[in-house]
């Protein structure tokens, strides 16, 4: 890779140009990621990684500034075949009003430069711009560093897909302070997940830090830890602390060690519900809550007041510790045990009737369960899914501890009634549990109409490169199971979940997690129209790769799609070319097929011919493919695990790359080359 660190002068405000100055003098010099803050729990960044790919300045960038038409000083350059598509892109980091702006190109063979696209610009400026690798991956990507001149760092991460720049991730602190960064947890040299620190009000100042985790697309959330400050000494503390620590554990991914510290804090069993929870989190973020404490020797009453709502806490002090024995007002839900689903349950996994006991702690579950006629008890281990949760319901995952390894998944209709199936690998069988105390009805059988929503079906608009697929089980006459699948070249998406059935049309709401930006539920619903699946969606890309998206109408079984010609794709243009073609490259045609969607070509002239050049196109995967079309000839080269493949019909070009593609094909260090006279 080649890059260029210019020092020149920098005209921001006097704030600003100490912070840039800094930044600069290590982001161009070290290629070190960066430090982590000193409270990170999780992990913590390598002390130095060779992910950030290592740097050579050479001069001469003037080309490139003329021809993006702008006059700014030039912080940085860096060249490097980004998305591996043969040709270089260049990022530019250039001074702006507020941190850096960058500006993406590419450079093709020839010298022609073409414009990807803008960075920076943003809530929080561009401190540094960084080419990274990422855990399992080839391609490389775009780090762009954010700040906001103060108390936050944070980052985006970028890949460049054909003409387009896309956002993988954007991770900066919204209430401007906090350290987000990518972290390199194995030390392999490449980074595999990402850490947010956060410390200021909006998580009541402890110190918190949540891992997001690379799974070779996109990052998921892995966990949370927070630390605590030393054991609050005295009552108004302590009530402070509890309803500080259920504030927080209500609105952020489960974190490690409060469960913990509310179980000592509050011994009463009692659980609150506050119904004003927004004012509640508003108050408690700036202290602005009426504590009335009424202390006497080892006890003490502590009342609590905020607008219309009150409770009385009750504490003793227990060898030396304030904790609360009671809580009364209208926010308390009552003597509740951890294990909120105690005694047991009976129903049926298919035909077979059964008996379990679910044990629910936090997110964590447990069980136990057996089949009436056999006796023979079946342990459970499970959790919570608070990642992918419906709207109003409770979503339990189960493994059972057996040589057949089957799983119970389900929902809560309500904490007496679990619906839900027992699978095995393709084996699906519908699965309900009733409290044995509860006046609950069992559940009805399929009728004709939900029987309408079960099979397999494909999208109507499924093609080779692209496609969407649903499968259905339906459960009971109120509950589907269904599996969704989506791809769009190498990238795919997939997502199971619950659909309740009422007047015909099956829905899921979830709670949306996973885009923090929005406030919207992500909603599901399907419906039969003529025997045909339509799905109804607000987000139709929930859960999929970049670009991917489940599709909106589905019909019954499979749809025969027939593999493209070279023609159909863009790699030739005439049936004839497509012929020789074929038989020029023989059993490798489906090869190449597989990986070109089309082609992006420009004209040329070499050898004193007007040629065609050009790659190939697959989302996730462009430039595999590498091919010239000339009047009589074709070169074509695809990289295989073992090489490149090489074919052509020219003869003085049967053992030696073509000038066009020699740089593409150094990414392979061995070429085997193929060559057959024939003729168009």
């Amino acid at each position: 890779m080649r890059e260029l660190c210019v020092m020149k002068r920098i005209s921001l405000s006097i704030f600003f140009a100490l912070i840039f100055f800094a930044l600069l003098l290590t982001g161009c010099s070290s290629g070190k990621p960066k430090e982590p803050n000193q409270n990170e729990i999780y992990t913590q960044s390598p002390e130095q990684s060779p992910n950030i790919l290592p740097t050579q300045t050479k001069a001469g960038y003037k080309k490139y500034m003329d021809f993006l038409g702008i006059d700014k000083d030039v912080e940085k350059i860096i060249e490097e075949d980004i998305d591996l598509d043969g040709k270089t892109e260049i990022v530019i980091a250039c001074e702006a009003d507020y941190g850096l702006k960058i500006f993406v190109i590419r450079e093709d063979l020839s010298g022609e430069l073409q414009k990807i696209g803008e960075l920076g610009g943003g809530p929080y400026g561009t401190s540094g711009i960084e080419i990274v690798e990422m855990q399992n991956k080839k391609q490389k990507y775009i780090l762009e560093s954010l700040t906001n001149g103060s108390a936050l760092s944070g980052f985006a991460l970028y890949e460049i897909d054909g003409n387009e720049i896309i956002e993988i991730e954007y991770s900066a602190s919204a209430t401007g302070a906090g350290d987000d960064h990518l972290v390199d947890t194995n030390k392999d040299g490449f980074y595999d997940g990402y850490v947010q620190n956060t410390y200021s009000y909006d998580v009541f100042h402890f110190y918190v830090s949540r891992f997001y985790k690379w799974n070779g697309k996109d990052f998921v959330f892995d966990s949370a830890k927070i630390q605590l400050n030393d054991y609050p000494d005295n009552p108004r503390d302590v009530v402070s602390q509890f309803l500080k620590l259920n504030v927080l554990n209500s609105y952020e991914e489960k974190i490690d060690g409060v469960f913990q510290r509310l179980s000592e804090l509050n011994i009463s069993n009692r659980k609150i519900t506050l119904k004003n929870l927004e004012d509640w989190i508003n108050a408690l973020q700036i202290d602005n809550i009426d504590y009335d404490v009424d202390e006497k020797g080892n006890t003490a009453k502590v009342r609590v007041t905020l607008g219309s709502e009150t409770m009385t806490f009750d504490l003793a002090k227990k060898s030396n510790k304030w904790q609360i024995t009671d809580i009364t007002g209208a926010n308390v839900a009552g003597v509740s045990s951890q294990n909120s689903t105690d005694g047991w349950f009976a129903g049926f996994i298919g035909n077979k009737p059964v008996h379990a006991k679910i044990n629910i702690s936090e997110d964590k579950v447990s069980g136990v369960y057996y089949y009436d006629e056999y006796k023979t008890s079946i342990k459970l281990e499970g959790y919570i899914d608070d990642f992918i949760e419906m709207k109003d319901y409770r979503t339990v995952y189960l493994s059972e501890d057996t040589d057949v390894n089957g799983k119970i998944l389900g929902i809560f209709r309500t904490d007496d009634y679990i619906q839900g199936c027992w699978i095995k690998d393709d084996v699906i069988y519908p699965l309900y549990l009733i409290r044995e105390s509860a006046s609950i009805a069992a559940p009805k059988q399929p009728g004709a109409n939900s029987k309408k929503f079960e099979g397999y079906w494909t999208g109507k608009e499924s093609g080779y490169f692209a496609g969407s697929r649903a499968e259905i089980k339906v459960l009971f006459d109120d509950l589907i199971f269904y599996s969704l699948s989506a791809f769009n070249g190498t990238h795919s998406g997939i997502l199971d979940g619950f659909g309740i059935i009422e007047n015909n049309v099956a829905r899921t709401a979830f709670k949306d997690k996973t885009y923090f930006s929005k406030d919207e539920n992500v909603v599901f619903k399907f419906t039969i129209e003529n025997d045909s699946l339509h799905l109804d969606s607000n987000d139709y890309s929930f859960y999929c790769g970049a670009g991917v998206e489940f599709g909106s109408d589905y019909v019954r079984g499979e749809i025969d799609i027939k593999m493209p010609t070279a023609m159909e794709v863009g790699i030739v243009e005439t049936e004839e070319q497509d012929k020789l073609f074929r038989e020029l490259v023989g059993d490798k045609y489906s090869d190449f097929i597989m990986y070109t969607s089309y082609v992006f070509y420009w004209e040329l002239t070499w050898n004193g011919e007007e040629v065609k050049a050009g790659q190939s196109y697959l989302r996730g995967y462009s430039g595999r493919c590498w091919y010239i079309i000339s009047k009589e000839h074709i070169y074509a080269a695809i990289i295989e695990d073992d090489g490149i493949y090489y074919y052509t019909n020219d003869k003085n070009y049967a053992n030696k790359i073509p000038e066009p593609m020699t740089e593409w094909a150094c990414m392979s260090d061995k070429i085997f080359y193929n060559y057959k006279e024939l003729s168009i």
